[in-house]
C-alpha cells in the first residue's frame, strides 16, 4: 500500500532538526503497524499537488502553522482534491489541520477555540458512538482515548455529511467520518512528548500565559495511544482499499 502525504506546512527548521518533519513523522509512526508500507510526499502548501487522487491508494492531510479559514489558493485546491478523493472513495485522513481543512472542504466552519485557549498537551477525547454504531476499523476498542493536542482553532459546526465520533468539552467535534472514505482527527498520534513540550516552552508567556503554558507542561507526558490510533488509520486505509474491484 503507498500513502500519499499531503504536507500543508513546514515545522520550524529547529524543531526538524531535534524531531524530523511531518514526514518523519508519519511514516515512523505508520511503520510500525505495516513495515511494507511506501510514501510519496507532496508540499501542497507550496502548490504541488499529486497529478491525480488515484497516484496513491490512500491520503493523509498533515497539520499546520496555517488556519483553513486563510482561504490561500493553495487550500481552495487542497479542499477540492479532498472532496474529489472522497468521492471516488480514496481513503483520506485529516490531522489537526488536516482535520479543519477537511471540514471546511464538505461545509463545516472552523474558528479559533470559543475559549480563545490553546489545545495542548495530552487531551482525552470520548467516543460518542456506541458498539453498534461504531466503524469497523475502530475494533470496538475503548471508551476513550488520549494524544497530544497543539492546536488553538477547531471545527466549531459539523459539516451535514459528516459523523460525529469523539470529542470532548474543549474540542467536542474532535474526530469525524465522511462516509466510508474521509476520516479527520484534530489530535496528533504522530506527534511525541518531547516536541510537544519544546513548542509549549516557545508558546509560554507569548502565544500562551505562563499558567496556561504550565498547566499543559504537567500533562505533556501523560500516557497517550498513539498506537491504537495508528492501528484504526491502517484499518481505515485497507477498508477502502481491500474492497476495490481488483
Amino acid at each position: 500500500m503507498k500513502i500519499g502525504l499531503l504536507v500543508a506546512g513546514p515545522l520550524p527548521e529547529e524543531l526538524v532538526k531535534q524531531f524530523g518533519t511531518f514526514d518523519d513523522m508519519f511514516k515512523a509512526l505508520l511503520l510500525k503497524q505495516e513495515p511494507s508500507l511506501t510514501f510519496a510526499s507532496y508540499d501542497v502548501y507550496e502548490d504541488n499537488f499529486p497529478e491525480d487522487t488515484k497516484d496513491c491508494d490512500g491520503w493523509i492531510v498533515t497539520g499546520s502553522l496555517h488556519s483553513a479559514y486563510e482561504k490561500l489558493p493553495w487550500m481552495i485546491r487542497l479542499e477540492a482534491f479532498i472532496r474529489e478523493a472522497i468521492k471516488a472513495d480514496q481513503p483520506t485522513i485529516g490531522i489537526c489541520f488536516g482535520h479543519q481543512i477537511m471540514a471546511t472542504a464538505m461545509g463545516g466552519v472552523v474558528e479559533k477555540a470559543p475559549s480563545g485557549k490553546w489545545g495542548a498537551a495530552v487531551h482525552t477525547y470520548k467516543i460518542s458512538l456506541n458498539d453498534r454504531e461504531r466503524p469497523a476499523w475502530m475494533n470496538g476498542d475503548g471508551e476513550t482515548f488520549a494524544l497530544q493536542a497543539s492546536h488553538q482553532d477547531q471545527v466549531t459546526v459539523l459539516p451535514e455529511s459528516g459523523c460525529l465520533i469523539a470529542g470532548n468539552e474543549f474540542c467536542p467535534n474532535g474526530m469525524i467520518a465522511y462516509g466510508k472514505a474521509g476520516l479527520s482527527l484534530q489530535l496528533h498520534p504522530e506527534l511525541s512528548s518531547g516536541i510537544v513540550e519544546t513548542m509549549l516552552h516557545k508558546r509560554r508567556g507569548t502565544a500562551m500565559t505562563e499558567q496556561d503554558a504550565d498547566v499543559a507542561l504537567s500533562h505533556v507526558n501523560d500516557p497517550v495511544d498513539a498506537d491504537r490510533v495508528a492501528q484504526w488509520m491502517m484499518l481505515f486505509f485497507h477498508q477502502s482499499w481491500d474492497r476495490k474491484p481488483v
